[in-house]
């Protein structure tokens, strides 16, 4: 396991939970807790020779899943919530499968459900492995498939009846974190047919059902960080816009939270920040703007803070859909060419460098496009070298063939295009509709052949 580290911080009387591992003695012991998507060591203690070692903690201990870390390979996992002094023994080489706990019903609580899900687990492992020897055996293959499915819904009914019974264990909240949405039967539209979109809509809505965005004491555990990345990446329509209205919106339910808060406030930000997903940079840009610019992020350094309004303010001018900054530069006649002027259905910029490995490869491919396709795409390339030297761009241009409009960056009357185009390598690849809106970015050639032949079906129509 990775850990991270926290400040040290000041201890007072709260809890006391008293720990015995037999098979360990005369060392030290981690105690680490989960928070978010990574894990950090809190406490540092000593083991004595009997194997005991205790854990004082303040009352206002951050509640929720923490860990005893005895090796790298080696630990245990306890809760600290509701039970403020109680005990836990266990022996090496299983931790889990040998404990033994006084005087604290949430931990026992966990460490049944714990036994139970490794069971079921195990059961599972075998019938899959079994399951393997069966392709020639339909009938069997298909009961071993039925066990299996038997076996998860059993699962399903424990962790229910268990939170049912223990609705305000901490174990009852985990479970719910967890709860996946059991879509009902689809329902038949008016035309007879089954609405194909109600699964897909009832799983969205009901992802967070039972969820309670005040509740901090999920941010210590190792399953809501995940459950956030697969609600963003795989359950919602990966549309910017959409994600924007849905981050915010479980963002203000936090509010009431400030650890909460502060947690939903980064995980946008982070996870958009650097997205490889073309169009994103803008929910990375609203989450500056919304929370960052406006003080609300009041946990972030100045110097950090002002590194993200800058960052949001480089790429702000850029995203899908705004009017690309004008270019005015000289071609290879010495005439200046404003990239305006250009009357294009798609107007590619093309940002390159003569001693660009990646341009060799490139430039070839969209030459290929633009031969092809020019007239009838209604094509029109503005190709942008990096390069000083008279010369060796003009050399470059013959050899390669670039029979379209060539202009020098370093000769221009708008300013430096690194700073316009947030240009930190070559080749860089943006498409322009006709009123040089932004349409795409950051494109392979290949991709700028499938996007425009793609735009250009759809404007196209019937």
């Amino acid at each position: 396991m990775t850990l991270m580290f926290l400040s040290s911080r000041g201890m007072a009387e709260g809890y006391l939970i008293r720990f015995r591992v037999a098979g360990i003695h005369d060392t030290t012991c981690l105690i680490a807790n989960y928070y978010g998507n990574g894990t950090y060591i809190y406490d540092t203690l000593k083991v004595d020779a009997t194997g005991r070692f205790t854990f004082r903690a303040p009352a206002d201990i951050p509640k929720g899943i923490y860990i005893a870390v005895i090796t790298d390979k080696s630990y245990f996992e306890f809760i600290v919530n509701n039970d403020h002094d109680f005990s836990m023994e266990t022996r090496l080489p299983d931790l889990s499968g040998n404990m033994k706990i006084s005087s604290s019903p949430e931990n026992s609580l966990f460490y049944d459900y714990i036994h139970y899900n490794r069971k079921k687990f195990q059961e599972i492992q075998h019938l899959q492995a079994r399951q393997k020897t069966l392709e020639g055996n339909p009938d069997s293959l298909a009961v071993n498939i039925r066990q299996i499915e038997a076996i998860n819904e059993e699962v399903v009914r424990y962790k229910l009846d268990l939170a049912g019974r223990y609705p305000d264990s901490f174990v009852a909240l985990l479970i719910g974190v967890m709860k996946e949405p059991v879509v009902p039967e689809i329902p038949v539209l008016s035309n007879g047919r089954k609405d194909s979109t109600f699964a897909s809509r009832y799983y969205r809505e009901h992802f967070w059902d039972g969820m309670d965005f005040t509740d901090d004491r999920v941010l210590r555990t190792p399953v809501f960080h995940n459950k956030l990345v697969k609600y963003f990446d795989k359950v919602l329509p990966q549309n910017p816009d959409t994600i924007i209205r849905v981050s915010d919106l479980l963002i203000e339910k936090s509010r009431p939270n400030p650890e909460m808060f502060k947690y939903l406030v980064w995980f946008t930000t982070n996870h958009y920040e650097n997205s490889e997903i073309m169009g994103f940079d803008k929910i990375f840009v609203h989450a500056i703007d919304r929370y960052y610019i406006t003080n609300e992020a009041t946990w972030v350094k100045k110097s950090d803070l002002d590194n993200l309004v800058r960052k949001a303010n480089r790429i702000r001018p850029l995203l899908i859909g705004t009017m690309a900054p004008n270019m005015i530069m000289a071609d290879t006649n010495g005439q200046l060419v404003s990239m305006y002027s250009i009357r294009a259905t798609y107007l590619i910029l093309l940002f390159w460098d003569p001693d660009c490995g990646h341009c060799e490869t490139e430039i070839p491919k969209l030459k290929e496009l633009y031969d092809q396709k020019k007239s009838e795409y209604g094509m029109e390339i503005f190709a942008v070298c990096s390069d000083s030297s008279l010369t060796k761009w003009k050399s470059s241009i013959r050899k390669k063939g670039m029979n379209w409009i060539n202009v020098d960056g370093p000769r221009t009357l708008t300013g430096d295009y690194h700073t316009q185009y947030d240009i930190t390598t070559t080749p860089v690849i943006y498409i322009l509709n006709n009123r040089k809106e932004i349409l795409a970015k950051n494109l392979t050639s290949d991709q700028v052949r499938q996007f425009i032949e793609m735009e250009f079906r759809r404007n196209a129509g019937p």
